[in-house]
C-alpha cells in the first residue's frame, strides 16, 4: 500500500492562489499535518472518497498564518493508516507561500521576479518631501537612476530599511536623490528585473490627508491626497429631565473627515482601490520634514466610480474617522491651528 500524489505542491505560490492537493490511497484514512515556518497549524485525519482525498481552499487556511512573515515556508506531511491506526506509508512536501489577497493571473515566481510587491502597474506621481516605500521578495540590492531637468542622470543605491532573509523593504523617497543646483524630475528604481518609475510634480502641492496603508501583499504604501479635505464632526445627544431640568446626560462625538484624492492618472486610479480595501490605515503628518505615524483610521464611505470616457480625469472621494472609540482627540502639537493635524498647514 502506498500514497499516490495526483496533484502535489512545490515551488512558490501566492497564499490565496494555492492549488488543490489531491492524493490517492488504498488505506483507511490519511493523516495530514501542515506547518508554517516550523509551527504546526493543522493536524487532522481525512477519509477518502473513491480512494481519493482532495484538500481544497488551502489559501483560506494558510493566509492568516503567512500574513505576519509575508513569505513563509510551508511543510505538509501525509501519513496513510489502516483501520487499526498502523502507518502504511508516508509522503512529505514543502513549498513557499507569499502573502497576497489579490487574484493575480500569473505564477507567483514570475510576478515576484518582475514586480515589486505592489499593485501599482505604472508610474507613481510624487513630490519632494514625500516618503515612499517599496518592497520585494529576496535580498538583492536595488538601484535608483535619477533624472534632472538639465538632462543629466545619476545612479544611487536604494537604502534598505527593513525586511528579513526572504523579503526587503527600501526607502525610495525623492529627497534621497537631490543634488545641489539640479531639479529632480523623475527616477526609476530597479531590483533585478523589477522596475518602478516615479515622476515628480514640481508644483509640490499640499497633501491632506497622507495615508499609510497595508496593501494586498501585507506591505506598507503611502497615498497622498491633494484635493479638499473637510472636517465634519457630529454629536449624538441623549437628554432627560433631572431635578426638573433638561440635561444632556450622554454626548457621543463622531469626528469624520471627507477627503478628495485630487486628479489621478489611470494607473494610480486603479491602484487607489488598495486604500479602500485596506484593513489597516494610519494618518501620517510631517513636522520639520520628518514623518510621524499617527492614529489608525477607518474608511466609512467611498465613491470611486470610473468610466472609459476619453476626457475623464479620475478623482475619488472618501470619508474616514478615527478608529478609536473616543473621538475627543487632543493634539498637543497643534500650536493654535484651526484644524487638527490631518489637515495641511495651509489651513493655519
Amino acid at each position: 500500500m502506498s500514497i499516490t500524489i495526483k496533484q502535489g505542491l512545490s515551488g512558490k505560490y501566492f497564499s490565496r492562489n494555492i492549488p488543490d492537493l489531491i492524493v490517492a490511497l488504498t488505506g483507511y484514512r490519511l493523516g495530514v499535518k501542515i506547518s508554517v515556518d516550523g509551527k504546526e497549524i493543522f493536524s487532522e485525519y481525512l477519509f477518502p472518497m473513491d480512494t481519493v482525498v482532495t484538500m481544497s481552499d488551502l489559501g483560506d487556511l494558510l493566509t492568516p498564518y503567512v500574513k505576519g512573515a509575508l513569505v513563509s515556508a510551508v511543510a505538509v506531511t501525509l501519513t496513510e493508516e489502516d483501520t487499526d491506526g498502523k502507518q502504511l506509508s508516508t509522503e512529505s512536501m514543502t513549498f513557499e507561500a507569499v502573502y497576497c489577497e489579490a487574484d493575480i493571473p500569473t505564477s507567483c515566481d514570475d510576478f515576484c521576479q518582475k514586480h515589486f510587491l505592489t499593485l501599482l502597474m505604472g508610474v507613481k506621481t510624487t513630490s519632494m518631501g514625500r516618503l515612499e516605500y517599496l518592497h520585494y521578495t529576496g535580498t538583492d540590492d536595488a538601484t535608483v537612476m535619477a533624472m534632472y531637468t538639465d538632462g543629466t542622470t545619476k545612479e544611487f543605491t536604494a537604502t534598505k530599511i527593513g525586511g528579513t532573509s526572504k523579503y526587503t523593504t527600501i526607502d525610495v523617497s525623492p529627497g534621497g536623490y537631490k543634488q545641489d543646483g539640479k531639479t529632480l524630475i523623475s527616477y526609476t528604481v530597479t531590483a533585478g528585473d523589477r522596475r518602478q518609475e516615479y515622476e515628480l510634480d514640481l508644483e509640490n502641492p499640499d497633501c491632506a490627508p497622507v495615508l499609510l496603508f497595508v496593501n494586498s501583499f501585507g506591505c506598507e504604501e503611502l497615498m497622498y491626497c491633494t484635493g479638499t479635505l473637510t472636517k465634519s464632526p457630529s454629536f449624538k445627544r441623549e437628554t432627560t429631565y433631572i431635578e426638573g431640568r433638561n440635561k444632556n446626560y450622554s454626548i457621543t462625538e463622531t469626528r469624520s473627515f471627507k477627503a478628495d484624492t485630487g486628479v489621478l492618472s489611470e494607473e494610480m486610479a486603479d491602484w487607489f482601490g488598495e486604500v479602500l480595501r485596506s484593513s489597516y490605515i494610519r494618518i501620517v503628518t510631517f513636522r520639520d520634514d520628518k514623518p510621524q505615524i499617527g492614529r489608525e483610521v477607518i474608511i466609512t464611505e467611498s465613491k470611486s466610480d470610473q468610466t472609459n470616457d476619453p476626457d475623464e480625469l479620475p478623482r475619488f472621494t472618501f470619508t474616514y474617522q478615527p478608529a478609536g472609540k473616543n473621538h475627543n482627540i487632543v493634539d498637543l502639537q497643534r500650536e493654535g491651528r484651526i484644524f487638527d493635524d490631518t489637515f495641511d498647514y495651509t489651513f493655519n
